[in-house]
């Protein structure tokens, strides 16, 4: 069953500070189309209510912070998780579409599902569509639909996930103050690897780790895909890099001066070099 990741987020027009993320258990449901009717005992058409172009296996789901909350929808049932209440489960009427908006209703709820474009604090990401949900009185907003590709790359920080197809185990944990880049030389401070990070300031000139010592410049990251090379300073710390991590440094900085373009695909960052060779990220802030 295809799963769309959404995270909390409110409307661009509605910002307000960060807090953090929700992640309940989701459930598995069914969703109708977008103007069939649907009930228990018929044929139910699950055509998710993102969009008709997604599968009709897929399950539609969004999130909201401050409170946070969880929605989602498939077939003929909407459940709505709040933390710190109890779940709900309802059965929801045939969607009233208008130009691209949705509107789902059940017993004592309503779901709004708006073609506007909603960021999500935690990460920056940009989702496609703004959810709100009303019960009780009360109206709770957030992000729902596709994630929308980014178009510039500045303000953010990365790890390296794999590099030229290789998965590099680290790069499934943020880097900590135990890590090897902080330059930490007790014996228990240092992983047995470390994978390498890129963060990009404002203006798009990159920093980070490449996964033995910190290095700064080489790259600029420009919008939409733009990358040029720019000059590196000399490395921050001179630490030894031996057996693993000597390779995982040695191959990252190899790719990472050979970049041409960089591209994302959802929350995950891919810097290609002119005959495709690759370095995918995964981000952190």
């Amino acid at each position: 069953m295809q799963r769309f990741r959404l995270s909390s987020g409110l409307s661009d027009a509605t910002p307000r500070s960060g807090s953090r993320r929700l992640t309940p258990t989701l459930a598995a449901l069914c969703l109708p189309g977008l103007l069939a009717a649907c009930s228990p005992s018929e044929h139910q058409d699950t055509t998710p209510a993102a969009a008709a172009t997604q599968t009709s296996a897929a399950v539609y789901q969004a999130s909201g912070t401050e409170p946070s909350w969880h929605l989602t929808l498939a077939g003929s049932v909407l459940t709505f998780e709040p933390m710190g209440a109890a779940k709900v489960v309802r059965t929801i009427t045939p969607a009233q579409a208008s130009t691209g908006a949705r509107q789902y209703k059940a017993q004592d709820m309503t779901v709004d599902i708006t073609p506007k474009a909603c960021t999500d604090r935690m990460s920056g990401q940009r989702f496609t569509e703004t959810v709100s949900v009303t019960t009780q009185g009360r109206t709770v907003t957030g992000c729902g639909g596709d994630a929308a590709a980014l178009t510039s790359l500045n303000n953010t920080s990365w790890i390296v996930t794999a590099l030229n197809g290789k998965t590099l185990p680290d790069g499934n944990r943020p880097p900590n103050g135990m890590d090897r880049t902080t330059d930490v030389t007790t014996p228990a401070a240092k992983p047995t690897g470390m994978a390498p990070t890129l963060d990009i300031n404002a203006s798009g000139k990159a920093s980070g780790s490449d996964g033995c010592n910190r290095y700064v410049g080489g790259l600029e990251f420009g919008p939409d895909g733009k990358v040029k090379s720019s000059q590196q300073g000399g490395m921050s710390t001179l630490m030894a890099c031996l057996g693993p991590n000597g390779a995982v440094s040695s191959q990252f900085n190899t790719l990472k001066r050979a970049v041409s373009h960089w591209r994302t695909e959802g929350t995950t960052l891919v810097l290609e070099t002119s005959d495709k060779r690759s370095i995918t990220l995964r981000k952190v802030l």
